[in-house]
Formats: C-alpha cells, sequence, structure tokens
C-alpha cells in the first residue's frame, strides 16, 4: 500500500464524532490534512478532535445539525475561513432505523407507521445535507480542476430490505444523487463515489436484537484504508464507484485491494433484472 501523505488537502468529514466518521477523520489528520470534524454531539466531536493529535489550525470540531440549511452553510463558511477552501467532502453522517424503533430488526418498522416528521428529518440527513453540502464545494473544487466527493450509503440489499424503512430508502436516493453528481462532473477533476463497510458494522447503528457478536461486526476503521485513497492523488479519474472497506483491509497490494473492494456505483453495473446485493 501507498504512504498517503494529504499535507495541503482540506477536508470535511461528517458525523465524525463516533462510529465509521471517527476514525476516517483522525487518519486524514494523521496524513496531514487539514479537517473539519462536524456531528451534533459537541463533547463526543471535541474528544474525536483531540484524539486525532491535530494542532489547532489543522484540526477543528464544529457541532452542526444537518437538518438544519444554516449549519450546513456554515460548515462549509468555517472551513473556508479556517483551511481557505475544501478540497475533500465526505458525506459520513447518517440516521439509522434504530432512531426510530432500537428493535426494529426483531419487530421491523413498516413504512405505513413512520410519520412525516421522521421521513422528512431521515432524508434531511441521510440525502439532502449530502447534496447540500455537495452543491456548495463542487464549484470551488471545479474551480481548482481537484476535487473529492466521497458519500457512505450502505449495501445495496440494505437499501431494499422490508421494514428498514425510512434508512433504506434515504440511503439508495444518495446513491442515486451521487451516481448523478459523479457524471455531472465528469472530466473537470472532480471524482464521487461512495464507500460503505460492506456488511453490518461495529457501529450503534446495528441493533441489539440483530443477534450478532461484536467480533463478528465489520469494525469500524474498515474505512479507513479507501478513505485515504480516495483523499490523495493516487485516486485521480477514478469516479462513479462504490468501494467496500471490508474487502479492502485484508488486502496486501493496492492493486489487490481496489481489484476486490471496487464496483460500479449504485446499480450502474447490473442489469435491469438482477440487482445483486453486496
Amino acid at each position: 500500500m501507498p504512504e498517503y501523505n494529504l499535507a495541503g488537502k482540506r477536508v470535511i468529514v461528517t458525523g465524525a464524532a463516533r462510529g465509521l466518521g471517527r476514525p476516517v477523520a483522525i487518519a486524514y489528520v494523521k496524513a496531514g490534512a487539514q479537517v473539519l470534524f462536524t456531528a451534533t454531539d459537541k463533547q463526543m466531536l471535541n474528544e474525536a478532535r483531540e484524539d486525532s493529535g491535530g494542532s489547532p489550525d489543522q484540526a477543528i470540531a464544529l457541532a452542526a445539525d444537518l437538518t438544519d440549511q444554516t449549519s450546513i452553510q456554515r460548515i462549509v463558511a468555517t472551513a473556508r475561513e479556517t483551511f481557505g477552501g475544501v478540497d475533500v467532502l465526505f458525506n459520513n453522517a447518517g440516521l439509522s432505523t434504530t432512531a426510530i424503533r432500537p428493535d426494529f430488526f426483531r419487530n421491523p418498522l413498516k413504512f405505513w407507521e413512520v410519520d412525516n416528521e421522521d421521513y422528512r428529518r431521515f432524508f434531511e440527513v441521510n440525502t439532502l445535507s449530502a447534496l447540500e453540502l455537495s452543491c456548495l464545494v463542487a464549484p470551488e473544487m471545479m474551480a481548482r480542476g481537484w476535487g473529492r466527493i466521497v458519500c457512505n450509503t450502505t449495501s445495496l440489499d440494505t437499501m431494499l430490505r422490508p421494514g428498514n424503512t425510512p434508512y433504506g430508502g434515504s440511503k439508495a436516493a444518495l446513491e442515486a444523487m451521487t451516481a448523478c453528481m459523479a457524471g455531472d462532473l465528469e472530466g473537470t477533476g472532480v471524482t464521487a463515489n461512495i464507500l460503505v463497510p460492506g456488511g453490518p458494522a461495529n457501529t450503534r447503528m446495528i441493533p441489539e436484537d440483530m443477534g450478532l457478536p461484536k467480533d463478528q461486526l465489520i469494525s469500524a476503521d474498515c474505512l479507513v484504508g479507501p478513505a485515504l485513497w480516495l483523499a490523495s492523488d493516487f485516486s485521480d479519474g477514478v469516479t462513479a464507484c462504490r468501494f467496500r472497506g471490508v474487502a479492502w483491509g485484508s488486502n496486501a497490494s493496492l492493486e489487490e485491494a481496489l481489484a476486490a473492494s471496487k464496483a460500479p456505483i449504485a446499480w450502474t453495473g447490473f442489469g435491469a433484472q438482477a440487482i445483486i446485493p453486496d
């Protein structure tokens, strides 16, 4: 694997306080990038920033509510004021069905049981906030001829699973949006890709009643390797793809990691009658 030097790269990571976003944000700092950590939990956010070991001008924490458009604008404005711009946007923040029904795996949540407020909240956090942030940073990335938009969705079968409303639909929408962004950005030097664990990860999004021992869950660190690569110059020209972190980490070389983890974004690699879960 190459050594990643991200010095000079300016990064925003949403959902950076815990779960999958925390180790990625910390790894970006340790690789030399300037990183804005953002999430709703201020205490956890500050702890993640401190754990990164970054100086105050390299790693900053900003508590923000992604259901609020003013907060979204403030995230980008803060990165510009502190770092001078944004080169990498990692849209990681998300709500899972456990936010509505903690035991949904044993007691599935039917779509008609979700109230309108929860539907709006899920799509605002899981879909629209990522799109809004991407809209804010894409023009400056294109003007420089280089940039990265990375979105964390979920496994394709999870998007379609009954009883997983509204999480599945909101993540499917984000994946489709990212595919559209990749097409619109083609030839600009700015890429848009998907990064997922590739199965149940050891985060609070996995319900206790799922019955999987913690040691059988995918480590939250699984996204670090591909996230570093995607934020680097090594990934120039790679766009409209989805990467599975669990398939990346066990490989000795970059070529092997890419071969094992890389697939077309969304359902673009499948025939109309064949949706293959990952």
